[in-house]
């Protein structure tokens, strides 16, 4: 079932918008990230298990990662991480909403020529829909997933031969004229972070481990790994076979397109090929790749919520787990996640600028610091793997500040 859940956390409507990224900077960049895709997604998260793995369970707390920063960093750490995980999570539900918003507009205009629904409409229907899973909690969450992940899998593989009829050649124009190797470098550079986002798992993570204590006790030092690597074997996998798949079936061009229109590359290839099959499979993949994504991180922002009462605010436990503490959180989850797809927030300069420079601090850069810091977790320094988490995570930091500066200079 974890397998499963991490699955449908890692791959969801974020790894929609991955192709482009992937396909947008040419052929060579294409295959250097294809190939990165597997350890940076591994190792890191392997790190951030290993850290929560260290945290005990005592005085009716589970052991999660906020626990866990607390037990061994102190309350003030403590604190910076709740705030820093609560921006990490959060954002991630704005950009699925705003997804699925899109996605029902686009499906309403071009598949069935209607063009009278409203972006006024749509965006709250869709987050009260969500909101009506998330209320039932975190097992029903996690089973709900489990059932739509084997299905998604299963889609996204046949869509990925769907899409094979009309691959063409145009992609590989770009590998003989890639402007030399400092050019490759820098789209090398500009690809990572969202490949970085496309497999995130941050949001379940803590969940995950917390789950595997509980149920295999000490064990769960060697089953926490074994799970990872399956989950993220499954994903970069199918993932790649599906983004490499769209990206020949469309050309450079239609792929800068695609980004302009803020939409999902399925969204885009159902427009552009205009076939019943694949116009109703694109649709069904984008929606429960969303759905599944916003459940996710709805549960790291329910428990973020409670950890940044309990320690920034002092409230206590029967506060926190109170209906009206959930009804709060629902509240403004829906207020802002509806306000921010009406106005139509662009996606990928959302997951480069707001998201994955606060999400690498939680996981390429705090595990390493526990490691020098934390006795119980000082056997996993000076590994071969943590330079490369480390190097990672500084591409993506400075990568985002740019993105920031850019944004705000412009």
């Amino acid at each position: 079932m974890w397998v499963l859940g991490i699955y449908g956390c890692a791959v969801g409507g974020g790894s929609l918008f991955w192709p482009i990224s992937l396909g947008l900077h040419g052929f060579w960049p294409m295959v250097i990230l294809s190939l990165l895709a597997f350890p940076i997604t591994y190792f890191p998260y392997l790190a951030l298990s290993r850290y929560v793995l260290a945290g005990s369970s005592r005085d009716g707390r589970e052991g999660n990662v906020l626990d866990t920063t607390i037990e061994f960093l102190g309350p003030n750490w403590g604190k910076f991480l709740t705030t820093t995980y609560f921006a990490t999570v959060f954002p991630g539900m704005m950009i699925y909403t705003i997804t699925i918003t899109n996605t029902i507009l686009d499906f309403s205009r071009t598949q069935l020529h209607y063009n009278g629904l409203s972006r006024w409409a749509v965006a709250p229907i869709c987050v009260a829909a969500l909101m009506l899973i998330v209320r039932y909690g975190t097992n029903v969450v996690v089973r709900a997933m489990g059932f739509i992940v084997a299905p998604f899998i299963v889609s996204i593989i046949i869509f990925g031969f769907m899409a094979a009829p009309h691959w063409n050649s145009a992609m590989m124009a770009t590998a003989t004229n890639f402007g030399g190797v400092s050019a490759l470098a820098l789209n090398v550079w500009k690809g990572l972070p969202l490949c970085v986002f496309a497999f995130s798992f941050t949001s379940i993570t803590s969940s995950f481990v917390v789950a595997q204590k509980k149920y295999y006790g000490p064990r769960a030092v060697r089953k926490v790994p074994q799970i990872l690597l399956v989950a993220t074997l499954l994903a970069v996998s199918t993932m790649l076979f599906f983004s490499w798949s769209c990206i020949f079936a469309l050309s450079p061009a239609e792929l800068s397109q695609v980004k302009a229109s803020n939409l999902t590359v399925l969204s885009f290839l159902a427009r552009k090929f205009d076939t019943p099959a694949i116009s109703i499979a694109s649709q069904l993949i984008v929606f429960t790749a969303v759905i599944k994504s916003f459940l996710a991180h709805y549960l790291a922002t329910e428990e973020s919520a409670r950890t940044f009462g309990r320690t920034l605010f002092g409230l206590s436990e029967r506060t926190l787990h109170s209906a009206s503490f959930s009804r709060l959180i629902v509240g403004l989850v829906f207020l802002i996640t509806t306000t921010s797809a009406i106005f139509n927030l662009d996606v990928v300069d959302l997951i480069t600028v707001a998201l994955v420079p606060v999400s690498v601090f939680i996981v390429y850069f705090l595990p390493l610091y526990a490691f020098t810091k934390i006795d119980a977790l000082k056997k996993f320094g000076g590994r071969p793997s943590n330079l490369l988490v480390f190097a990672v995570g500084v591409v993506c930091l400075v990568s985002g500040v740019i993105a920031v500066i850019g944004k705000f200079w412009h």
